[in-house]
């Protein structure tokens, strides 16, 4: 029996843990340089604002200028989705995490009403002890119980926002009345070749000939509706699985044409790809990095290149993968240009436990690794900006625009970014006396 545990609009009840003030009105957060909505409250919802909208014409809605605009603190919200991670993982059997807000697991094979005790009891704990509002969904297969969760989410009547799925007539009444874009793994282009069928809900699609159903969509499809039909048949890749690749990149708050302003953004990206390697405790052997000038903007000539470098060895060090991403950046800069958009890429990576030492270099990469270790216990410790390469102690133009950021509390005891000891309380209260206390949650 599969479960999934979804908050309920994430970024927005992050932001009301901090702020209470903001329970009960219409919040919406925003994009990276507060371009468009990314989360809605559900009182944002019944607006009529949907997802994507821009920022600039929230204001032309019903009320619109009631609305709230939060810029987003993704920092945060990350630290959020681990605590909350981390109590599933004490009750929760083969936990898969599969978003920032979503996870699935296993629940016994007992009774519905012990598995609606327990969720029940887990999705209080979570309220209680992080203060975000989740529901949970079980049922025989990964997609029902996704269902199962959407359905807990939306029920005003369902106060434990627990829902299961296991008897033919109750998962067969939810499909009835469960649209078919609305079905876990199809889109908008199945969804137009369904409609065209005359298949309008999940149920009608149960109902498809496997051999049609394969040649509307692939296998793919042909296993959600299995799924649908009660035959665990999707598996998914938690994202705790380490990457192929890691990309660090950032639209700017506006255009720059300054080279060091941009090397500087070069430099943050490559450290912020190194520190995700060496928590995955892994190493890569290539280096990617792009610019991009603003295709927005008719009245400023457009110029975008890339440079991939491969280094002498595979690597995790900052400051190694932050010297070859400086020198392909270099070879693609171009003067007269406004630039809108960088980013760094690292590739080929491999285990850090199988990386073959330089048998020339073979000391660096111990130095080099031994000086990466102790930066990172500090950060920990200390807080996450405590060390950084040199040019990355302050943003500079590049940093995106956040005109909106909440301001309503300034407790962050609650970030683990920084020591929960008395470190932290005394790292706080500087930060507040300088009015620097954003900075500590603000960080993309």
């Amino acid at each position: 029996m599969y479960a999934l545990a979804d908050c309920n609009n994430f970024f927005v009840s992050c932001e009301r843990v901090f702020n209470p003030s903001l329970n009960s009105l219409p919040v919406v957060v925003l994009s990276n340089n507060d371009g468009c909505a990314i989360a809605r409250s559900n009182e944002a919802k019944a607006l009529g604002i949907p997802m994507g909208c821009p920022a600039f014409k929230i204001k032309d809605f019903p009320h619109g200028d009631k609305v709230i605009m939060l810029s987003a603190r993704h920092v945060l919200y990350r630290d959020i989705s681990n605590r909350i991670m981390t109590l599933l993982g004490e009750v929760a059997q083969e936990l898969e995490i599969y978003s920032v807000d979503e996870a699935f697991f296993k629940v016994p094979n007992d009774s519905d009403e012990h598995n609606r005790m327990m969720l029940t009891k887990l999705v209080a704990n979570i309220e209680r002890c992080v203060g975000v509002p989740v529901s949970i969904g079980f049922a025989p297969t990964r997609t029902l119980a996704k269902i199962a969760s959407h359905v807990a989410k939306k029920d005003p009547n369902n106060k434990a926002r627990v829902l299961g799925l296991t008897t033919p007539d109750s998962i067969e009444d939810v499909l009835r009345h469960t649209k078919i874009d609305d079905v876990w793994g199809i889109g908008r282009r199945l969804n137009i070749k369904l409609l065209s069928r005359g298949v309008h809900d999940a149920y009608m699609f149960t109902k498809l000939p496997r051999s049609l159903v394969q040649r509307i969509g692939n296998i793919n499809l042909v296993r959600t509706q299995q799924e649908l039909m009660g035959i665990d048949s999707v598996t998914i890749n938690s994202v705790d699985i380490n990457h192929k690749t890691i990309m660090n990149s950032r639209t700017f708050g506006h255009v720059i044409s300054k080279k060091r302003e941009i090397s500087d953004a070069i430099i943050y990206f490559a450290q912020a790809c190194a520190t995700q390697l060496r928590q995955e405790n892994s190493t890569a052997q290539s280096v990617m990095v792009y610019v991009r000038g603003d295709h927005f903007r008719q009245d400023l000539p457009f110029y975008h290149n890339s440079c991939t470098i491969r280094m002498p060895r595979p690597t995790a060090s900052a400051m190694e993968i932050a010297k070859h991403a400086l020198t392909a950046f270099n070879s693609i800069f171009r003067e007269g240009f406004q630039y809108r958009k960088a980013g760094v890429m690292v590739n080929e990576i491999k285990s850090a436990s199988v990386h073959q030492l330089d048998i020339f270099n073979g000391q660096d990469d111990v130095k080099h690794s031994r000086l990466m270790n102790a930066i990172d216990e500090i950060n920990k410790r200390y807080g996450t900006k405590k060390i950084m390469l040199a040019p990355t102690i302050t943003k500079g133009e590049w940093a995106p625009h956040q005109n909106h950021l909440s301001g309503g509390s300034k407790t962050l005891k609650f970030y683990s970014g920084m020591n929960p000891q008395s470190t932290l309380e005394c790292t706080v209260a500087k930060a507040i006396e300088k009015e620097e206390w954003q900075d500590f949650a603000q960080d993309d």
